[in-house]
Order: C-alpha cells, then sequence, then structure tokens
C-alpha cells in the first residue's frame, strides 16, 4: 500500500482521501497487476524490480540485484525520473525519444522522417551487433531498424503490425513510394533489416504474437526509460532537473534537423 501511494504522491503531489481508500480497498489486486506487470517487463529484456516478501500483508521490497549493484540502482532511479519527464512529451517528441534511443545505443546513423505520413516509417537507424563469427551479424555491418514510435493511449492492437509487414516488404524490395523517403545509405546496406516499435501502452496479446512471427523489437515506454538510463552519461545524474535538461537537449539535436545523423 505505501508503495502506491509514494507513487500517487510522485506523479500528483499529494494523496487525497478517496485515493487511500481506494488502494486499500483493491491492494490485493494492484499487487498482483504490479507483480505480472513487472515479471512481463522481465521476459521483454528488463531488470526485474520487485519481490514480493509476504502475500497475506501485500509486502514488497526491491529486488536483491538493484540493492547490490551500484550501477543498476542508478538505472531505475534513472528509469523512474524518464519516465516521469516522458509524461510531457507529445507524438513528434516522442518519434525523437525512440530516434535519440537508436543514438544512445551506439548507432553510426540515425534518421528521423519528417513530419507527416510517412509510410508508418517514424525513424531509420544503422545500429551495430556483434558476435564470434563473421559468419552471422557483426560490428562490420549492424542491423538496419525501422522504428514505428506511437503514443498510443491503449494497446498496439494486432492490426498495426499486420499494416506494418507491409511496409517491411516495401523496404526489403526496395520499392518505388518509399524510395524518397528512406536514405539512400539505408537502401544499399546490405545489413539485415529489423523492425522495431515503441508504444507507450504497451501491445495487445495478438499484436506480440505476430510481432515474435516476423522477429520485431517490441519496446514501451519503460522499456525505453530503462534502456536510457543505463547509458554512460546518464549514470553520473544527480538529480530530476538535471536529467530532463539533458533529455531535452537530446530531443532537440533531433527535433531542429530532421536529417540523418552521424554518432
Amino acid at each position: 500500500m505505501e508503495l502506491s501511494l509514494q507513487a500517487i504522491r510522485a506523479f500528483y503531489g499529494s494523496v487525497d482521501r478517496k485515493q487511500e481508500e481506494f488502494i486499500s480497498k483493491f491492494r490485493k489486486s494492484i499487487l498482483n497487476d504490479l507483480l505480472v506487470f513487472d515479471d512481463l517487463h522481465h521476459r521483454s529484456g528488463g531488470s526485474r524490480s520487485f519481490v514480493c516478501v509476504d502475500t497475506g500483508k501485500q509486502l514488497v521490497q526491491w529486488h536483491g540485484k538493484i540493492l547490490r549493484n551500484p550501477r543498476t540502482l542508478q538505472t531505475i532511479r534513472n528509469r523512474s525520473r524518464i519516465y516521469y519527464w516522458m509524461r510531457n512529451l507529445d507524438d513528434r517528441q516522442y518519434e525523437c525519444f525512440g530516434a535519440a534511443l537508436m543514438q544512445s545505443l551506439g548507432a553510426t546513423k540515425v534518421h528521423l522522417t519528417p513530419r507527416g505520413n510517412e509510410f508508418g516509417i517514424d525513424f531509420l537507424a544503422l545500429v551495430p551487433a556483434y558476435s564470434r563469427s563473421e559468419l552471422f551479424v557483426s560490428g562490420g555491418r549492424g542491423i538496419r531498424i525501422v522504428g514505428q514510435s506511437k503514443l498510443y493511449q491503449s494497446k498496439v492492437p494486432r492490426d498495426s503490425i499486420q499494416s506494418f509487414n507491409s511496409l517491411m516488404d516495401s523496404i526489403r524490395h526496395n520499392r518505388y513510394e518509399i524510395q524518397t523517403i528512406v536514405p539512400a545509405w539505408f537502401r544499399n546496406s546490405p545489413a539485415p533489416l529489423v523492425g522495431l516499435w515503441a508504444a507507450h501502452k504497451g501491445y495487445q496479446e495478438g499484436a506480440r504474437i505476430i510481432s515474435g512471427q516476423n522477429g520485431y523489437i517490441l519496446l514501451d515506454t519503460l522499456m525505453m526509460a530503462e534502456i536510457f538510463g543505463s547509458s554512460k552519461p546518464l549514470q553520473g545524474v544527480r538529480d530530476q532537473s538535471d536529467l530532463e535538461k539533458m533529455m531535452w537537449s537530446y530531443l532537440a539535436e533531433f527535433e531542429n534537423t530532421g536529417e540523418a545523423l552521424e554518432a
């Protein structure tokens, strides 16, 4: 219960009596939802945040790995700060954040498409990838990322992923309609093609199934915040104000150019 109250205070500044009564009445359901969400986040590649220490009393504590590792603890703090900051983003800024995320992962080239209907392409990137053998994806080629960022207030449906399949086919076969949108460096690269979705509220189960069948990467806002929060430049951030200044500067780099950038 105390964890829920802390979250409300962080987002709204205070807790009213109605909110306290709601949490008290439904705290068992809230705990279950929290643990299910945390498990889904962990299975998607994120850090596990909580451990239930007393089911009867609905008590949880931070996962031991977070408390033992200073870098992990800083990443989790950054994740919370970035997630809080991202509430202020509009649709275009959310697209910029997806492009900035690729740059934070070491992309050698990133391109943010202009505003408007660009066949569903929000950003493109060439990201290094490594293996022990040159036979497979290596740092020399990397992977080509086709990104969509959707600030939906509901989960992405199955139909949206099916439409994305058509877009990927058009890029894969270098069809005429996408040649003016996709930069030459992306079209001419021999690197494998991978679709990536960034969606604020996550995905319906049907969307997850189709994405898995096609090898797409699915991120939600929390996962994006954690990835960005683990980056080296943010490991020394001390407070919310400093972090927000850094995040706005990352977005401004893409908002001001809209061109292909080299990391």
